[in-house]
Order: structure tokens, then C-alpha cells, then sequence
């Protein structure tokens, strides 16, 4: 890792493999997190805009201004209006020619797994292969059919969005949570067939070239005993051997101790690299489980 950055992006690639986007000076560099040992710590003090995407080069650019901004933000308004994305459209007032140009592009509806009881549907576009749904942490998944734009799409994923036991939304805080079930999936792919077929019969359309996706196989969770892991939630560090990535909690190995970090938490702050081992406090109202 550099020794002074912005942490600008978390995702995963063409290849599903994850990365991060450190931003240095005006220069952006990725950074792959499989095996990494990381010694950092963040200034929280100050939350910096991560700049904006052109869709049409398919690559990020940092902020011109370098401003700052709100904490619930990652981007300033400025960059925000530059790249012109906005993934609930369908509830804005306007939509972007940026965002215009992207809901013409084929999208897939999906089932996402993350628990028993816990399915999600969404919509993602097709030229982004699985991405959307490792950037989730969806377990597993259900790729139900691809449509020739957002819109048509979204009127799908709202029909089934409207069913019991289907959620548009899944918070993060949650998603730490359920990451220390286990997970089978044979019973996943259960409960994924059998919410298709309650779909497809409260819905009245059926989806023949539904596809399984393995989302687990990219997540590096094998012999990871995840109930193991501790959720950091307060903490200005980033330590550890890197030994999983599922969306965007990263799971790293500190002293045989597994960490889980929401690395959203992180984006916008810059970080240093420190020399040798950082000392953190580890939860004790968690340390008292095990």
C-alpha cells in the first residue's frame, strides 16, 4: 500500500477479484486486497469528495476542487452532477443524460441471497457481468432474465419488490450481522427456487433462462470460520492479513483473531501506512461470546 492516500473506491473488477482505489495526489491507483497485510489508520476529521466517473471512458477521476464534504456523502455536487449517476432514477424528479445513456443499456433482474429469510431483488446492467452482485455480498444469487433496458427492468424488480419475504434494500448493519450465520448452499439455492416459483405464480411470467450464481466461490470464505469474526465498528484502523472480501465488509486475520470492517466507512479519508504492528482494541462486549 502507498504510504499517505485517499481511500477513493472498494469494487471488484472485470476478473469478480476485489480492489481498492487509492488516490494520490491527482493520480488514482488500484490496488488489489487478496493477502494483503494492512497497518492503517485513517483521519476522520476531514471526509474528501472521491471524485467522479466518465461512463463513457470507463474510468474514475479525482475531484478538481479537492473539496470536502458531509459525512453521508462520498461525492461533492459538483462531481456528483459530472458523472450524473443515480441508481433509484426511477424516483427522481429528472433524470441525467448520463443516467439516460446508461437505462438504455440491457439490464438483468435479480434475486440476491445473503440468509434464509433474507432475499433481495435488484437490477444491474448486463455489461457488468456478476459485479453488482459481489459489491452486494450476496451469497448467492438468482439471475433471472435480461431486459433490453433499465426501464423495463425496473418494472419487474418493482412487481416482485412488492411480494413478502422480498426486500429492495439491505443495510450494512445488517449485512455485518449475517455474515456470522453460516452458510449452506444447498439451502440457499433452495430457498432460491422456491421464491422463484412464488414469483413466477403471484406475478403471472414465468423465467426460463433463470441462471445460479456462486457468489460465495468469490469471497475466499473457504475454512473461514466466519461466526468467529468480530464486527469493528468504531475504530480508525484497517489492520490485518486480508483473508476474505464479501461486498464490502472486508474480513482480515489480526494476530488469529478474524476482524470484519465495513471498508465503506472508510472512503473519503485519507489513510497512512504505519510502520510495524498497530495495537487495537478489540470489543469486549464480543470477546465476552467466545
Amino acid at each position: 500500500m502507498p504510504d499517505d492516500f485517499l481511500l477513493a473506491y472498494a469494487s471488484f473488477n472485470a476478473d469478480n477479484q476485489p480492489f481498492i482505489d487509492c488516490q494520490i495526489g491527482d493520480e488514482i491507483k488500484r490496488r488489489e486486497l487478496f493477502g494483503q497485510d494492512l497497518s492503517l489508520e485513517f483521519d476522520f476529521s476531514t471526509k474528501y469528495c472521491t471524485g467522479w466517473v466518465d461512463f463513457d471512458n470507463h474510468c474514475s477521476q479525482v475531484c478538481p476542487d479537492s473539496a470536502t464534504v458531509d459525512g453521508k456523502y462520498e461525492n461533492c455536487l459538483k462531481c456528483r452532477d459530472r458523472t450524473g449517476f443515480n441508481p433509484a432514477f426511477y424516483n427522481a424528479d429528472s433524470v441525467s443524460a448520463q443516467q439516460e445513456k446508461i437505462n438504455q443499456n440491457p439490464h438483468f433482474v435479480y434475486l440476491a441471497y445473503f440468509a434464509p429469510g433474507v432475499i433481495k431483488v435488484g437490477i444491474s446492467q448486463e455489461e457488468r457481468g456478476i459485479r453488482r452482485l459481489l459489491e452486494q455480498g450476496a451469497r448467492l444469487a438468482l439471475k433471472l432474465e435480461t431486459f433490453a433496458s433499465a426501464l423495463i427492468a425496473r418494472q419487474y424488480e418493482a412487481k416482485i419488490a412488492r411480494l413478502d419475504g422480498i426486500v429492495e434494500t439491505m443495510p450494512i448493519h445488517k449485512k455485518l450481522e449475517l455474515i456470522k450465520q453460516p452458510f449452506d448452499r444447498a439451502t440457499g439455492e433452495e430457498k432460491l427456487r422456491q421464491k422463484l416459483l412464488e414469483i413466477e405464480q403471484k406475478i403471472g411470467v414465468s423465467f426460463p433462462k433463470s441462471e445460479l450464481i456462486p457468489c460465495e466461490d468469490y469471497f475466499h470464505t473457504n475454512n473461514i470460520d466466519l461466526t468467529r469474526a468480530m464486527i469493528m465498528k468504531d475504530q480508525n484502523q484497517l489492520v490485518g492479513r486480508v483473508r476474505s472480501i464479501i461486498g464490502p465488509i472486508l474480513i482480515t486475520d489480526y494476530d488469529g483473531q478474524l476482524l470484519a470492517y465495513n471498508v465503506k466507512k472508510f472512503i473519503g479519508y485519507q489513510a497512512q501506512t504505519i510502520d510495524g504492528v498497530i495495537s487495537i482494541e478489540i470489543p469486549s462486549t464480543q470477546l465476552a461470546l467466545f
